[in-house]
């Protein structure tokens, strides 16, 4: 089953190429139109003027219609969730870290001005030496947030996870939603799925890419067999098949855009927007 807004989202730009086109790919643009054909979308509709953010919105409120006992976000950090939880440790102590050693210059000063004795002096040789101490843990300390990589916490553009009461939520499933893809979006969402396998302290969210790319060369890059994604989800698996089919119908010979795109859907590579939403409903009820 398609998702339920797919039409809804599409739209056709004053050029006349549909708004999932790459304009300077006469192949998007053949298969974007005969894809609108298929999904019947009026001559006349213009589409959001964001589609990528439109998709995002659409999808998280359709997905949180079918299960609102779970936490549906956009845009959220990977590290507010219990396998990421540690991403954020090392940052927060490194906006609030102050060196400790600073600290003994007031109280050593405060000691200097005590009248002579010899609990005064022994007082004086304590503070020094534990000054010198903790100046040798912050040279340390300052050296390590020095060569720790600052990496930037990984925000995922879908994400459902444990209610937001539940201590420590889970995240369940992650979600890279591109309504259209060029080679360095779908490189990057790779890239998430490979940091989301590699940063984890628990089980892997089951991760997967939201799309209503037509192209089977670019739904190839993400679905061919790449461990970062578990799969692709397309607004209208059946409207695409479709699509492809009549464009390859036009074409002679063997068509290698259809060959690509029927070896990936009978792997699985490829699948509809109700799968995801099946998903999504199986994850168990706190």
């Amino acid at each position: 089953m398609p998702a339920p807004f797919a039409v809804a989202l599409c739209g056709y730009r004053e050029s006349g190429a549909p708004n999932t086109s790459d304009n300077n790919d006469s192949q998007s643009k053949e298969l974007g139109h005969e894809l609108f054909e298929q999904l019947g979308v009026p001559a006349e509709q213009s589409g959001p003027s964001d589609p990528g953010s439109a998709l995002e919105i659409a999808a998280q409120t359709d997905l949180a219609g079918r299960r609102d006992d779970l936490t549906i976000g956009r845009s959220r950090l990977v590290a507010d969730f219990a396998q990421y939880r540690h991403l954020a440790v090392l940052p927060a102590f490194s906006r609030g870290y102050k060196p400790v050693s600073n600290a003994f210059d007031d109280l050593i000063a405060v000691a200097e001005g005590l009248p002579p004795s010899a609990a005064t002096t022994r007082l004086l040789r304590k503070l020094h030496a534990n000054a010198a101490r903790y100046a040798r843990q912050d040279e340390l300390t300052s050296r390590m947030l020095l060569e720790m990589p600052e990496e930037a916490i990984l925000k995922v553009d879908l994400t459902v996870g444990a209610p937001s009461t539940t201590p420590n939520p889970h995240m369940y499933v992650g979600v890279s939603a591109k309504w259209s893809l060029r080679t360095d979006r779908a490189q990057d969402c790779i890239s998430q799925g490979a940091r989301l396998a590699t940063q984890r302290r628990g089980a892997m969210p089951h991760f997967a890419v939201l799309t209503m790319e037509p192209r089977p060369a670019m739904l190839r890059i993400l679905a061919d067999g790449s461990g970062a994604i578990d799969c692709v989800y397309h607004l209208d698996l059946a409207a695409l098949t479709r699509a492809i089919d009549t464009v390859a119908a036009r074409k002679r010979g063997v068509w290698s855009p259809k060959r690509t795109f029927d070896r990936l859907l009978e792997q699985g590579r490829i699948r509809d927007y109700d799968e995801l939403a099946g998903a999504v409903q199986r994850i168990p009820a706190i």
